[in-house]
């Protein structure tokens, strides 16, 4: 039933690390085996808020999710967060003087001879093809068997900060002698992101997380640009809990009762001086103005890429720190003055095994990888 061993997937969120253990199988399905979660203090601004925190909290969740499993790990796979990734494109171009049919030497041919700059901060974790292009019109992700005079490429290099790439390497030495990386926001993008739509344009994903919010603008097969922004869901959860004067944990319940659509009564919260009703009018009075301000941020990102991105495509909205609240995609549209499709950040309802999107995208990545994928693994999910 499976072509190879154990697997342990490790997603770094900005305040909760999720692992996943499993298999994959010759369906090219990751079966899940068993899973954990355990909150931390995250990182803002491309740094840990409290380093020593960081490899205990890893290792506590995959200890955790190991727990009942007397099996040894074939391979590692950590997803590598906006906040320590780079993306670099580089282009080269092959003429062959005529008409010329492609064929896969040509194309590792260019990959051969095409390497990204770096000042040595950084690892190279990756390199994915954004698109070729032949006789500078025709763009096309697999150009082989087709003709032309000369052809060209741009390749996308994932790569992430040397800091973050020891530290795992370190701490995970003893589980696996296979430790692998994956940028994590290329693997969202290529899950939630409409594929023909990349190949013929583009697209951008926002992920709106706890403490940081990744604009990733992806065309073709690789990302074109990476940014980050020190502003995510538990800010809007502060600024509750600054405005209401309420307890932080009260004020993030009341962010997950919002419905920007009703302005009408109020939402009741117990507190240590009893019940207390807060206005809704004033609850996502509070909530739209951090929204507004991060859409100003996108808005700012967006308008400086090198590549236009057009104003007629829309944006993908997603992330833990939007899910719980409703109406928010159409507020942020209305901010951003773009049409927006929000994906949900968990996909499955299945509170025993509950798949973010993110670690659906490195799940789905890995599969693929493998290079038996022939469809993705969540098909019986999104269908």
């Amino acid at each position: 039933m499976f072509n190879n061993g154990n697997i342990a997937i490790i997603d770094i969120g900005s305040g909760k690390n999720f692992t996943k253990i499993g298999e994959i199988a010759k369906d090219n399905v990751f079966h899940i085996k068993s899973q954990a979660e355990v909150f931390y203090e995250g990182f803002m601004d491309g740094d840990w808020l409290q380093g020593d925190d960081v490899g205990e909290t890893v290792i506590r969740c995959l200890d955790k999710a190991l727990y009942d499993l007397n099996i040894k790990l074939a391979e590692i796979y950590i997803g590598v967060p906006g906040d320590f990734a780079r993306v670099q494109v580089c282009s080269n171009r092959l003429n062959f003087g005529c008409s010329h049919k492609i064929s896969a030497n040509d194309l590792q041919t260019m990959a051969d001879n095409t390497a990204p700059k770096n000042d040595g901060r950084f690892e190279v974790i990756d390199m994915q093809v954004v698109n070729y292009i032949l006789d500078n019109k025709e763009k096309s992700i697999d150009p082989i068997g087709k003709t032309c005079y000369n052809l060209g490429a741009n390749f996308s290099y994932n790569m992430c900060k040397k800091e973050f790439y020891n530290l795992f390497k370190t701490i995970l030495a003893p589980y696996s002698r296979k430790i692998k990386f994956i940028d994590s926001s290329l693997a969202e993008s290529l899950i939630a992101t409409d594929k023909e739509m990349r190949i013929k344009n583009s697209a951008v994903l926002v992920d709106v997380g706890y403490l940081t919010t990744d604009i990733s603008y992806i065309m073709g097969g690789g990302l074109i640009a990476l940014n980050t922004l020190p502003f995510g869901g538990g800010h809007i959860a502060y600024d509750l809990s600054y405005g209401l004067e309420l307890p932080y944990n009260t004020a993030c319940y009341v962010k997950s009762k919002i419905d920007f659509a009703d302005n009408d009564g109020n939402i009741t919260v117990r507190t240590d001086n009893g019940a207390v009703d807060v206005e809704k009018t004033y609850i996502n009075m509070i909530a739209n103005a951090r929204l507004e301000e991060i859409c100003e941020k996108i808005t700012q990102v967006i308008s400086n890429y090198k590549i236009e991105y057009p104003g007629y495509l829309k944006i993908y909205l997603t992330g833990r720190g939007l899910s719980d609240m409703k109406g928010v995609r159409t507020v942020m549209a209305k901010a951003l003055n773009r049409q927006c499709e929000l994906m949900n950040a968990v996909i499955n309802s299945d509170e025993k095994n509950k798949i973010y999107l993110s670690m659906a995208g490195l799940m789905q990545f890995v599969v693929k990888s493998s290079g038996r994928a022939k469809q993705s693994f969540l098909s019986k999910f999104l269908g």
